[in-house]
């Protein structure tokens, strides 16, 4: 019991960082969903090595669609659970695949040190890789570089050499889109 309490404390912080109700999700999950994380399914256990800071989007299926998508398996819910770093890497080779300016300005995934994100004319500050990376062919506008000075002058931002643009409409199924794009 113990230790799916801790379990569940990890998972509601998580989802309250990225901003979805965690009443809702309670709702949503039976007592023993399947958990996957970066893509690879992971006891309750293995959650607990996990610090809510590295979790940049928690995502939950239930009924149908946990059944649909594991079989009976599915029948108490799953959670997929993405690390910042997945997220990143996410967000990275999609942004690259749509700008060479973008790939040229950042050769791997962890290079953006000096890149300030804007989604949307919102200056992206903390938590933002699970954001960036729910961002699809669905949805996805444009993407544009601006440098130090644009980005000094349109935005106000002094610590970052270039700015990355983004254009994207709203997810229709994402908890608070309005409020994140």
């Amino acid at each position: 019991m113990i230790k799916k309490l801790i379990v569940l404390a990890f998972i509601l912080s998580s989802i309250y960082l990225q901003g979805q109700s965690p009443k809702r999700v309670l709702k949503k999950i039976g007592d023993n969903p399947i958990y996957f994380i970066d893509s690879i399914n992971v006891s309750g256990e293995e959650l607990k090595k996990y610090n809510p800071n590295q979790i940049a989007s928690v995502t939950v299926f239930k009924g149908k669609e946990a059944i649909e998508l594991l079989g009976e398996n599915g029948k108490d819910g799953a959670i997929y659970i993405e690390t910042v770093n997945f997220s990143r890497l996410r967000y990275w080779k999609f942004f690259s695949s749509k700008s060479s300016s973008y790939s040229e300005l950042v050769p791997s995934f962890d290079s953006d040190s000096n890149i300030q994100y804007i989604l949307n004319d919102r200056v992206l500050t903390d938590n933002f890789e699970g954001d960036l990376a729910t961002i699809n062919d669905d949805i996805f506008k444009d993407i544009k570089i601006i440098d130090k000075k644009t980005l000094q002058k349109e935005y106000e931002i002094h610590d970052k050499d270039y700015g990355v643009v983004i254009l994207s409409n709203k997810p229709k199924d994402l908890y608070k889109a309005r409020k994140k794009f």
